[in-house]
């Protein structure tokens, strides 16, 4: 064996590994990875986001929260505004990774007031649980005194129990180096590579019929624990749908659960604590746009904006 040789092809062979471990890791840091946003674990409400984050992220966009875990907006310092609106959300109020603070609908709906703030507590996959403790125990989370809280709902929400981070592919702490890698390994394994491990179960005998009695029982507990969530709220609420792109595209389809949304607001508009609803589908279906959406539920910046814009409408803003 020619040792020489051999020690040459070994040391480019690490030497390419290494180059290209390091070219992915330079490209992943580029488009925004490796810098994740954090959460912390709330054994009340769930999670939430950590506080005093700035991440720059895809596209540029930046994710800043203030020092009690709020998504902000940087641009407005009205710290000490006397008039305080609180999003409460999941994923869709979240805005994701690729909007930029100053373009979540929350953001903009204060743009031009000078005397506001709004505070974003949309969080991914929160469901109407984590919202509405959330909501009933704002003193512990805030030392401000929202004037009203604006509580955006997407369809599904009511079907999740309280959700924990230790189920879901979210960062606690800062990955690792190579930071960009850790995190594009740590989407795979949750999202894909795990999932395929399990063996996928056939379906039970439970029939279809069932099945929505069971989802629908899921759903209107949910609701009816809720509306008992808002009544112990320090603050009025504001309840909207957000519609999902399904309810635009297939309205006729869909229009059941349209009119289950619509009841069910209705029903919480007897609350005492609640202010206002709106179901927003019926103010954005005659203007509505494919690209208001990037994919079946969450918003693309024009989403954002016309979310802004038809909140305030329907809310009377």
């Amino acid at each position: 064996m020619n040792f020489k040789r051999f020690g040459i092809s070994t040391v480019l062979f690490l030497s390419s590994i290494s180059f290209g471990i390091l070219i992915c890791e330079l490209t992943g840091r580029l488009i925004g990875l490796g810098n994740p946003v954090l959460y912390k674990s709330d054994t009340l409400v769930g999670y939430r986001l950590s506080p005093n984050q700035s991440n720059k992220r895809f596209q540029g966009a930046m994710v800043s929260t203030d020092s009690e875990g709020f998504r902000i907006n940087p641009n407005n310092k009205n710290a000490l505004s006397s008039e305080v609106f609180v999003f409460v959300g999941d994923s869709v109020t979240y805005g994701g990774s690729y909007i930029d603070d100053s373009e979540l609908f929350s953001s903009i709906f204060c743009a031009n007031r000078s005397e506001s703030i709004c505070l974003n507590s949309g969080i991914n996959s929160w469901g109407t649980y984590n919202m509405g403790r959330f909501i009933s125990n704002f003193s512990l989370y805030s030392n401000r005194i929202p004037s009203e809280f604006i509580l955006v709902i997407l369809p599904g929400n009511d079907e999740r129990n309280l959700k924990e981070i230790r189920s879901l592919p979210y960062w606690t702490t800062p990955p690792k180096n190579p930071k960009a890698i850790n995190e594009i390994i740590n989407y795979f394994l949750w999202k894909d590579a795990l999932p395929s491990l399990r063996s996928q179960k056939t379906d039970d005998q439970i029939d279809i019929s069932k099945k929505n009695i069971i989802k629908y029982k899921t759903i209107q507990h949910s609701w009816d624990d809720l509306n008992d969530y808002l009544k112990s709220s320090i603050s009025k609420v504001n309840i909207v749908i957000t519609p999902p792109k399904r309810w635009f595209t297939n309205s006729e389809e869909n229009q059941l659960d349209i009119n289950l949304y619509d009841k069910y607001l209705s029903t919480l508009s007897e609350n005492p604590n609640v202010l206002k609803t709106c179901n927003l589908f019926a103010f954005i279906k005659d203007d509505y746009s494919e690209t208001d959406y990037v994919d079946s539920v969450h918003l693309s910046k024009s989403g954002h904006k016309k979310w802004a814009k038809y909140i305030k409408s329907c809310l009377n803003y």
